[in-house]
C-alpha cells in the first residue's frame, strides 16, 4: 500500500511545440509503434500529442520510449484490440512538446473531477436484479486555484492557450514521481478575487481526450 501526499504536486502547460509531423502508420500492438515522417525530431523521453483517425487516440498524449529512425514506440498505448483500433486507420499527424512552463503559486484546494463511468440500463422484465452496461465517461475537468500575479511567466502562457480555443498539453507531476499528461482546453479568470486578505485567481481545464498516466 502506498499513500502519496499532495504536497509538492507540480503543474505545467506545454508552451512550445515542434513542427507538425505526419503519422503514416501505427501498429496494432502493446505498446503501439508509430511511423513518423522524416525529420520528426522526436527523441526517447519526449511527449507527443496525436491527431489520429482512431477516435480513441485523437488528442491523446504519449511518451516516446524507443526511437528507431522514424519508428517511435508510444509508451503505455495498447492498440492490440482491432475492434477499438481498426488496422491501418490510425494515421494522422502529431507534434512534440518541446518546452513546458510550470504553473506556480497553486493553493492546496486544487481539484480534479469527472472521468467517472456512465452506464446504460439493460434491465428486462425477466431480471430479478437490475443490470447495466458501461457506455461513455463524464468529461474530465481540473480546477487550479492560485494566487493572482500577472507578472509570472505562466500567466500570459495560459491566457494565450485560453484565447486560442485550441487544446494545449497539461502535465501534473506528483510527489511519488508519477505523472499525468493530457491535451486540454484552458480558461483563466484573470480577474482577482479576495480570500483571506489575498488576491486569488483560478485556471480551469477541460480535457480534450483521456489522459495518460505514467508511474515515473
Amino acid at each position: 500500500m502506498a499513500i502519496t501526499k499532495t504536497v509538492g504536486t507540480q503543474f505545467a502547460i506545454g508552451t512550445t511545440y515542434g513542427t507538425q509531423f505526419t503519422v503514416t502508420a501505427i501498429t496494432n500492438a502493446n505498446p503501439a509503434v508509430a511511423t513518423l515522417s522524416a525529420s520528426h525530431g522526436v527523441a526517447v523521453g519526449d511527449f507527443i500529442e496525436l491527431t489520429s483517425g482512431w477516435d480513441l487516440a485523437n488528442k491523446r498524449v504519449f511518451r516516446a520510449s524507443a526511437v528507431a529512425t522514424n519508428d517511435v514506440t508510444l509508451e503505455g498505448f495498447n492498440t492490440s484490440d482491432t475492434n477499438l483500433y481498426p488496422a491501418a486507420s490510425g494515421t494522422g499527424t502529431g507534434r512534440e512538446i518541446t518546452a513546458w512552463t510550470q504553473i506556480t503559486q497553486v493553493t492546496p484546494d486544487f481539484g480534479v473531477s469527472g472521468g467517472d463511468q456512465n452506464f446504460a440500463d439493460t434491465t428486462t422484465v425477466a431480471n430479478l436484479i437490475r443490470t447495466q452496461i458501461p457506455t461513455d465517461r463524464n468529461p474530465v475537468t481540473v480546477s487550479i486555484p492560485c494566487f493572482f500575479d500577472p507578472s509570472l511567466s505562466w500567466f500570459s502562457a495560459v491566457q494565450t492557450a485560453a484565447a486560442s480555443g485550441s487544446p494545449y498539453v497539461f502535465r501534473m507531476i506528483f510527489p511519488n514521481s508519477s505523472r499525468m499528461v493530457a491535451s486540454a482546453y484552458w480558461s483563466i479568470r484573470g480577474i482577482p478575487t479576495n480570500s483571506d486578505g489575498t488576491l486569488r485567481d483560478q485556471i480551469d481545464l477541460s480535457f480534450a481526450a483521456m489522459p495518460t498516466v505514467y508511474s515515473t
